[in-house]
């Protein structure tokens, strides 16, 4: 029978319990944000801290996991079930590392509907996925008033075109089970007209106290954005600090791009 975790209190399991695994549809959230942009493509980049399991001599195996789930899945993970799931492989033997990642794959596949990739890193590893993004801080330039940045265009007058990426701290959103806050950095490349930092800073900061998953967030900016801008090329990707020993990024974008491993230091 299967545990249900969402909402729920659940001691960690001891015993391998690929059942505990919840899906999150992603129709719904999309659904209630109206019509679709022409074109978004993306993935959601965990980061698993606590990965461990035993060897065939029942020897701690401890490691850094990096998941890759693509945007296209019908669902995505609750991360609390992702979490007790986890926790479940502690106690459970694998005969190597391969083994491990293939039933891990596996399992997250069958729930997502999709595809997983599996990256494991050694603890010491994380230096070489974690670098900070560069870009323009909005809340560098905060404007004089309250009022003014949800008042402003969201784009500047004029045809000119520009490159750019846009990067704020401030994003803050709640979680819709527990309305406990969730802490990123949101990072937008852009190709389009120039965007007023006014504005686009107080959208970001709009979300303080909306109450959505971390995806459905992304997916929130990423469609208000297109709306908003009509860009060339657009990109949002939002660094969500950790919980619970895991932590995500979700990225969308108009147009494919490989999934990247990195992390910030603040994750």
């Amino acid at each position: 029978m299967a545990v249900h975790a969402l909402g729920q209190k659940v001691a960690a399991p001891k015993r391998y319990a690929p059942d505990i695994l919840e899906a999150i549809s992603r129709r719904e959230g999309r659904e209630a944000l109206g019509p679709a942009p022409k074109s978004m493509v993306g993935h959601d980049c965990w980061h698993l801290y606590e990965l461990s399991w035993l060897n065939l001599r029942n020897e701690p195996q401890h490691c850094v996991g990096v998941l890759l789930v693509d945007s296209a899945s019908p669902a995505t993970i609750e991360s609390k079930s992702l979490k007790l799931y986890l926790n479940s492989l502690n106690f459970h033997c694998f005969a190597s590392e391969a083994q491990a990642c293939e039933v891990i794959c596996g399992d997250i596949g069958r729930v997502t509907q999709s595809d997983v990739s599996l990256t494991v890193l050694p603890p010491d590893g994380l230096g070489a996925i974690t670098r900070e993004p560069e870009g323009v801080l909005l809340e560098a330039d905060p404007p004089q008033s309250d009022h003014t940045s949800m008042q402003s265009p969201w784009c500047d007058s004029g045809d000119d075109i520009l490159d750019a990426t846009y990067v704020s701290h401030r994003l803050r959103s709640l979680c819709p089970v527990t309305a406990q806050p969730d802490w990123g950095t949101l990072v937008i490349d852009y190709r389009g007209r120039p965007i007023n930092h006014h504005r686009l800073l107080g959208f970001i900061e709009s979300f303080r106290e909306h109450q959505e998953f971390h995806e459905q967030c992304v997916e929130r900016c990423f469609y208000e954005v297109m709306k908003q801008t009509n860009p060339e090329s657009l990109r949002v990707s939002a660094f969500y600090q950790r919980r619970g020993g895991i932590d995500i990024t979700p990225v969308r974008s108009n147009h494919r791009v490989v999934p990247e491993l990195w992390r910030m230091g603040r994750q």
